[in-house]
């Protein structure tokens, strides 16, 4: 059977129209919408990743940290409390007691109207998070020289609005355990 050219130029637009139908759909249904990155600290790039994190951040920067004694990341949330944003943190009591380089950061934050609570139980405070409204930074980096450049560490930076709500809720159902008289 002959087929005029008109006819196959119509079924050659009615199965390009599938194809890029297809696409479509994958593109936007089947792939994950929301890109997830794990680095290692051999990419020394870990407090970069955490800056850039809170300078992103355009409503809240929460944060719960063991150990933290880099001053670039201070610096970073203290621009952020003067950008006008809610930032509140939580770090370990015994780690804070104990190493003089988190004492004067953590006051430091302080003195600038940053509320960072202490844990206070016999356990320890051993969360590594930052979460702003737009993404969440979590993984064994606590913010350190040593962390930053001799440790072995992984630190991962998501978009997804679920599990970024989930790191939030975990951060504000802490803030205010330890927020409460005990």
């Amino acid at each position: 059977m002959k087929y005029p050219t008109r006819d196959l130029a119509y079924l050659a637009v009615i199965i390009l129209l599938i194809g890029l139908c297809g696409q479509f759909y994958y593109s936007y249904k089947l792939q994950p919408q929301y890109e997830t990155r794990v680095y290692y600290s051999y990419d020394r790039g870990l407090n970069k990743e955490i800056i850039d994190t809170i300078q992103s951040a355009d409503e809240f920067v929460y944060f719960a940290v063991y150990t933290f004694t880099r001053q670039d990341i201070a610096d970073a949330i203290m621009a952020a409390k003067y950008r006008g944003l809610e930032v509140i943190g939580i770090t370990d009591r015994k780690q804070y007691n104990a190493i003089e380089a988190q004492k004067k950061i953590i006051n430091d934050l302080r003195k600038e109207g940053i509320t960072v609570f202490e844990q206070d139980h016999s356990g320890i405070m051993h969360l590594k998070t930052v979460v702003t409204e737009k993404s969440y930074a979590s993984g064994s980096y606590n913010w350190t020289a040593s962390a930053t450049t001799i440790n072995d560490e992984v630190l991962e930076i998501g978009l997804s609005p679920t599990i970024r709500k989930q790191y939030q809720t975990v951060l504000e159902e802490l803030f205010k355990k330890y927020s409460e008289p005990r």
